[in-house]
């Protein structure tokens, strides 16, 4: 095929962990297609696959039978493989959950079970070895997962964006998709003033992957609400007060953490992250907005829906509090740590998590893939898509190949 070619097997949209997982699954399976990969950026991984925590989840916090338990402990396991295989940095330090009374032991035996029932090495622990492993942490038990770690995940998609190269994959940076049609035999997409056809379509534009799906009439019932999520960290100096990753017993009717100490590969320790609507799908910093994203989520009579519900009104005012104080996310974090003083916290990062709302107010907590006859869509990635992402890429691929 002659560079530059605008005639294509498969169109892949996005230059995330997903788009660039597929376009290397695609090619070792398939390697007579002709790939092209759409990036509206000038890099790789400038949104959710490179704003994030780095932590290589495990599999006990995911309901059995979804998609994100079928793939999480595998993807765990090929992960950390591929880490070492391809010497992006990588540290295995484990998880603890940590329960503080009665009520959060039982949550900890729900996600025991949990984490059995999807295959993940996980158990119980007593307070003395909780202390043994993390001196300063308060807690009368802990679920541990010992294969919890943290990872570079910007440079683990560019390693797949170079092996999806290396097969055949033609990567256009700055080409934000502008239309997408669909006929019989392909699907056409202008991006910047080019026109691209192709057999496929494969969306995985991350937090614009319902927009490009609803040209193709697709995921109309849903759509993306971005959370904002702030992160802290501890200043050099106090590091030594985390040796791995804390986490608090999760509330399991909402698909957040909450404030958690982890160990990033590099030997940081992020704190966090406070999570507040935000203020546009790309708006990171407190300044920032965009109107046109905002009128679009108040618009939507699925997150007003979502408004009505009393514990999301009460966990929002609570994030929210923690997304604009460092003293907010200290106290919350000294649940866990109580050595931590707001003076050991900096200011670290800001990420936003793509996440799907359906239209009557559920936040949808699974991998949601719908397809056309010519194309696939990835409505939902969010945590722990990034561990998912080796056997999530294949399984995309299967479908891919069905169709093509």
């Amino acid at each position: 095929m002659p560079s530059g070619s605008d005639t294509y097997d498969v169109c892949i949209v996005g230059g995330g962990v997903i788009g660039c997982g597929v376009a290397r699954a695609l090619l070792l399976q398939q390697p007579s297609l002709r790939v092209c990969l759409l990036e509206k950026e000038d890099g790789l991984a400038k949104h959710q696959s490179g704003r994030n925590s780095g932590v290589v989840h495990v599999g006990y916090n995911q309901k059995p039978g979804t998609l994100k338990a079928k793939f999480v402990v595998e993807g765990s396991r090929r992960l950390r493989a591929y880490c070492k295989e391809h010497s992006v940095p990588m540290n295995q330090d484990g998880i603890l959950v940590l329960a503080r009374n009665e009520a959060e032991e039982a949550t900890l035996e729900t996600l025991r079970q949990r984490g059995e029932s999807n295959g993940a090495d996980v158990r119980l622990i007593a307070q003395s070895e909780v202390t043994d492993r993390e001196p300063e942490a308060n807690a009368i038990s802990a679920l541990l997962a010992p294969n919890g770690a943290s990872f570079d995940s910007r440079s683990y998609v560019a390693s797949l964006a170079s092996e999806a190269k290396e097969l055949g994959t033609e990567i256009l940076f700055s080409h934000p998709v502008e239309h997408v049609s669909e006929k019989s035999r392909g699907v056409s997409v202008r991006a910047r003033g080019r026109d691209v056809s192709a057999r496929l379509l494969i969306n995985a534009a991350g937090l614009h992957a319902d927009r490009v799906a609803a040209q193709l009439e697709v995921g109309l019932n849903l759509k993306i609400v971005p959370f904002l999520g702030y992160y802290s960290e501890l200043k050099p100096e106090r590091r030594e007060l985390v040796k791995s990753h804390l986490y608090p017993c999760p509330d399991l009717e909402f698909p957040f953490l909450g404030v958690h100490l982890s160990r990033t590969f590099d030997g940081r320790v992020l704190i966090g992250p406070g999570s507040s609507l935000a203020m546009g799908r790309e708006a990171y910093s407190p300044g920032q907005a965009n109107v046109i994203d905002m009128l679009e989520t108040v618009g939507y009579d699925g997150f007003r829906k979502l408004l009505t519900k009393p514990r999301f009104r009460q966990l929002i005012r609570q994030e929210w509090r923690k997304s604009v104080s460092r003293a907010a996310v200290t106290k919350e974090a000294q649940r866990i740590l109580t050595a931590l003083s707001v003076d050991d916290v900096v200011p670290s990062r800001a990420g936003i998590r793509a996440q799907l709302v359906d239209r009557d107010g559920n936040m949808v907590d699974d991998l949601v893939v719908e397809r056309t006859e010519r194309s696939l869509h990835v409505l939902n990635a969010v945590s722990p898509a990034l561990t998912c992402s080796l056997p999530f890429a294949d399984h995309i691929v299967e479908q891919a190949i069905q169709i093509l």
